[in-house]
Order: C-alpha cells, then sequence, then structure tokens
C-alpha cells in the first residue's frame, strides 16, 4: 500500500542529500550530527543518482536512513531518470528487507508520478513456485511531505496502485509455467476475475472457432492437446457512447515453434508469448478499479502452438475468419494468424480502434533490443497519440515503417497473401500482415513487444521475469480519454 502522509511509523526513511545538508533539519535531532559528519567525510554519497543505506545508533534506537545524493544533478533532465532512481530506491529497500518504507518528499526534489511509479514497477516478486523463501516485498509506503497537497497524492497513489494491480496480475501471468496455464485455465481465470455489472465475458472453445470459421486460430492450436479458445472482454463504462477501444493480446501459452521447430536456445521463455493477453487482462483488472467511463473491448486469442500429426504444415493453406486465404511458409509465424482473426473479430464487435500486443518477432529484439518496444500502424494522428501516452508514464516505443512496398513480400502465388514476407523486415512485414485484416477507416497499432515483455537477465534493480509492459500506456490513453 501506498499513500502520502499516512502511518508514521517505518524501517527506513528515504531522504536526499547534498552539499547544504539541507535535509538534516527533517530528521531526528539526535542523528543530526553523525549523519553531518559522515556526509562531510564521504563527498561521494553526495553525487546525482549515488544511493547508500546509513544506520545511526543512539543507545538502544537505531535509524536507517537511504540516502539519495542529489549534487550535480542536470539542470535539464528527463523524469524518466526520476523513474529509474525511484526502482533503484525500492531495489535497495527490498535487499535490506524493509517492511515499512517513508520517503521525505520535501528533500529529495523529484518528479512526484515518476517517483510513484517507480516504486511500485519495482516492489514486484514472484516466489509462487518457491517453498521455502518468505516474501519480501514493501508492505507499506508512506510519502511524507509539507509543501505537497496530501489529497491530489493520495488520489495519485491510488491511480497508480490501481494500475500496477493490472500489471502484477499481467506479470504472474506471464511468469507462470506453460503446465499451469493452458488456453482453458487462462479462459477460467478470466472468468472468476472478470466479474462486475460493467463486464461481458465470452469464451469460444474449439468447436465454436470452427464454426465460426476462424482458421488462423484453429490452425494454430490444431497439434496441441489442448484445444484452443477466443476469450473476449467486454468493459461497457460509458454505455451510450459508440466509441469502443479495442485491446487484442496474443495469447500463446506455449510456443514451440510448430512443425518449424524452434532451436533449444529458441525454446527457452517461451511461456511468455501469451504476454500481450496479459496485457490485454490487465487493462481490464485495472479498469475494474478506476471505474473509468469508456468502453473497451479486450479480445484474448489463446493457443498452444506444438507439433504433432494433428499440426498444421508449412504450405498449407487456410481460411480466415474474414475469408482471406493465407499460405503458410512458416508455422513458426503463429502469432500473426491468431491475431489476424482476434481484430477481425473485435471489429466485429464494435471496436472502432485498435491495439494489438504482441511478442510477435525476433526481428524487433534485433532492431530495438530490450530497450524499446516497435510499434506500426495506419493512421498517424492515432499512432502520435498513443506514443505521447507512452512516454507519458515511462514506456519506450519507436515507430516502425509501413511503406506499401513491405506489404508487397506478403504476396503469395497460390493464396491471397502468404504468413512470411522473407528474411528483410521481418518485423514490419509480421504487423503488416495483421492490417491486412483490419477495415480502413478503423485506426489500429501493432505493438510488437518481444524485446520488452519479459526480462531474461535481471534488470539494473535485479527484476527478473515478466515486466507487464503496454498496460501503464494504455491506462494512460483510457484516462485521456475518459475526461475529454
Amino acid at each position: 500500500m501506498i499513500t502520502c502522509n499516512g502511518n508514521g511509523s517505518f524501517d527506513t526513511l528515504v531522504i536526499g542529500v547534498d552539499k547544504h545538508m539541507r535535509a538534516l533539519q527533517y530528521i531526528p535531532k539526535e542523528d543530526q550530527p553523525a549523519l553531518r559528519t559522515f556526509l562531510q567525510e564521504r563527498p561521494d554519497v553526495l553525487h546525482y543518482t549515488s544511493l547508500y543505506t546509513f544506520r545511526s545508533a543512539n543507545g538502544t534506537k537505531v535509524h536507517t536512513y537511504l540516502l539519495v545524493g542529489l549534487d550535480d544533478k542536470p539542470v535539464q533532465y528527463s523524469t524518466y531518470e526520476d523513474f529509474r532512481v525511484a526502482r533503484r530506491i525500492m531495489a535497495a529497500a527490498i535487499k535490506e528487507n524493509v517492511r515499512e518504507l517513508a520517503l521525505l518528499l520535501d528533500t529529495l526534489e523529484m518528479d512526484a508520478p515518476s517517483l510513484i511509479d517507480g516504486l511500485l514497477y519495482r516492489n514486484y516478486e514472484f516466489i509462487r513456485y518457491k517453498t521455502q523463501t518468505e516474501p519480501r516485498l514493501v508492505k507499506n509506503i508512506n510519502l511524507i511531505t509539507q509543501s505537497l497537497q496530501t489529497k491530489e497524492l493520495n488520489s495519485m497513489c491510488y491511480v497508480y496502485s490501481s494500475v500496477y494491480e493490472g500489471i502484477y496480475l499481467a506479470r504472474d501471468l506471464t511468469n507462470m509455467p506453460s503446465n499451469d496455464l493452458s488456453p482453458r485455465k487462462f479462459a477460467e481465470l478470466v472468468q472468476e476475475l472478470c466479474k462486475s455489472d460493467k463486464i461481458q465475458v465470452e469464451s469460444l472453445n474449439k468447436w465454436s472457432l470452427e464454426k465460426k470459421g476462424m482458421g488462423g486460430i484453429v490452425a494454430v492450436g490444431k497439434g496441441s492437446m489442448n484445444p484452443p479458445q477466443l476469450v473476449t472482454i467486454t468493459y461497457k463504462g460509458d454505455p451510450d457512447n459508440a466509441n469502443m477501444l479495442g485491446i487484442v493480446g496474443k495469447g500463446i501459452l506455449y510456443d514451440s515453434g510448430g512443425l518449424s521447430l524452434k532451436s533449444h536456445a529458441g525454446l527457452e521463455f517461451m511461456k511468455d508469448d501469451m504476454a500481450g493477453a496479459a496485457t490485454a487482462l490487465g487493462v481490464i483488472r485495472a479498469l475494474m478499479l478506476l471505474k473509468y467511463p469508456v468502453n473497451v473491448v479486450a479480445v484474448l486469442p489463446l493457443a498452444e502452438n506444438i507439433p504433432s500429426g494433428m499440426s498444421y504444415r508449412v504450405d498449407d493453406v487456410i481460411t480466415m475468419y474474414t475469408g482471406k486465404t493465407v499460405e503458410i511458409k512458416n508455422t513458426d509465424a503463429e502469432g500473426r494468424l491468431v491475431l489476424a482473426d482476434a481484430v477481425a473479430y473485435a471489429q466485429e464487435l464494435g471496436a472502432t480502434r485498435l491495439v494489438d500486443f504482441a511478442t510477435l518477432t525476433g526481428a524487433c529484439v534485433t532492431a530495438f533490443g530490450t530497450v524499446r518496444s516497435g510499434m506500426l500502424g495506419n493512421d498517424q494522428e492515432w499512432l502520435n497519440r498513443v506514443f505521447s501516452a507512452a512516454e507519458r508514464v515511462h514506456e519506450k516505443v519507436w515507430q516502425f515503417p509501413a511503406d506499401k512496398e513491405y506489404e508487397d513480400q506478403l504476396k503469395s502465388e497460390i493464396a491471397d497473401i502468404k504468413n512470411v514476407g522473407g528474411p528483410a523486415a521481418g518485423a514490419i512485414t509480421a504487423g503488416l500482415f495483421i492490417k491486412q485484416f483490419v477495415k480502413d477507416d478503423v485506426p489500429w497499432i501493432h505493438f510488437d513487444i518481444a524485446g520488452t515483455a519479459f526480462n531474461e537477465k535481471k534488470d539494473e534493480t535485479g527484476l527478473f521475469g515478466a515486466t507487464g509492459v503496454g498496460i501503464k500506456t494504455i491506462m494512460e490513453l483510457l484516462r485521456s480519454m475518459a475526461t475529454k
């Protein structure tokens, strides 16, 4: 829980320190001489981005301070740096087994939203499968201030806490092993979580998908003993408004590559290939708490891409939900197939704008690494609007080009299109494949989160595994829609 000027108890107090020693006036008088002497002897602790744990003992009392250096802070800097420092503060608190953390905001000189964002971003762990590990999360965070409005800060804390409820849910699901999260189990979980008078949930099983002619989802899921599902979650926060945002999330619960089998190295972490679906569900979870007056339909195509005698094959031609035919040239290019049926269905359900999230291509990782998500779309104004929302909440994205020449790479000799465009510009052609199933008058954006959805190695703060990327962007977008 995070609050402003709440419970006065704490294990550790976070303060900003510089050569002027102004922060000393905020701490107990008995600790001031020792801290002053320490800072005079260790000027390196005062340098911007420095973090240091200091303990002051007086009799039987030991006070712990986390010192945040402020000297030589750039005059012009991005609030993203405050977000990064806040993540490091939380990582240091977790390392020290802090349960009650207090921060003296008036000493820190940090952007309050970025600080709250960074603290909550890092206050996460996934220990469900560790049998002898105790939780190490910070239970309570108290922001102490005399200069800022308590009511406004508490409101901000509630908004960020609600958004992170969705992010933590998405991380938990993405971190779960595939043997514990089949398409059916995911669908059942959605039914359990999404109980609200503003929400309707529909689940389509394999037979319903076949009957509807959703050839992409059916083909990808054919090889697995766990049949595919399509789950739709409709949130009606403004029933009288015809506008509806469609969020489509790729939900491949495990991706072996199918008959185009991945290498051993390529198979590792493929449990995260449903991160897009987790993002979509995370948005709905946050909406249930914040109750924004907006309309959203989340469409989650869920399947396992597993080789067997029933699997779809290279050179197959399948018929998609729209009737368009697709020649299969690589069964490991399966995500775009399930997404194509799902975006078509989202439009049928009333989506007037679309965003899809998918761990889609290694080519995106090659282009942007693990720093930025890739995006492309069919409407520049919509792209600019979403890009701005992402920048405001510290989610890094970058736009791919979408020239017509790239679409030409998808032409097939025997079908309407093929599912791969060749070795060149793979992230672009993958996104443009999905575009073939989006109506011209529906603004659409594709996010490739292959490099940003999952930390395969610990980041600078020690966070490993799923990130829940994309949820903050969409919630910021919906917030701006709700206030207009």
